[in-house]
């Protein structure tokens, strides 16, 4: 028999209503997003303490996007200093004067 498989993609908005819910007798917690909120679209993900390692590195991942965001957002350019080694040419009637320029 042909066995196929199927995986499901969400993409949560900024603003879905998340939760977490713990099932003592299952030792687990899910990641609950409410189909009610999301047009009927809603998903639960149950994780055990297995899945520790595998959550701390999904976090540590979007710590690092954020960090990414956060420092492109808040980055200024600095002002050009003005430099006075540069030397411009004036060109006065009979005269080849020079002088520090001054960007």
């Amino acid at each position: 028999m042909l066995r196929t498989w199927t995986d499901t993609h969400y993409k949560l908005e900024d603003d879905d209503w998340l939760y977490i819910a713990t099932h003592e007798e299952q030792s687990s917690a899910s990641l609950v997003c409410p189909g009610y909120a999301r047009d009927g679209e809603g998903f639960s993900i149950h994780f055990t303490p297995a899945h520790l390692e595998t959550l701390e590195n999904l976090l540590a991942a979007l710590r690092i996007i954020k960090a990414q965001q956060e420092a492109i957002v808040d980055y200024t350019y600095p002002e050009p200093k003005q430099t006075k080694h540069l030397i411009r040419q004036s060109k006065m009637a009979g005269s080849s004067a020079t002088e520090p320029a001054t960007h």
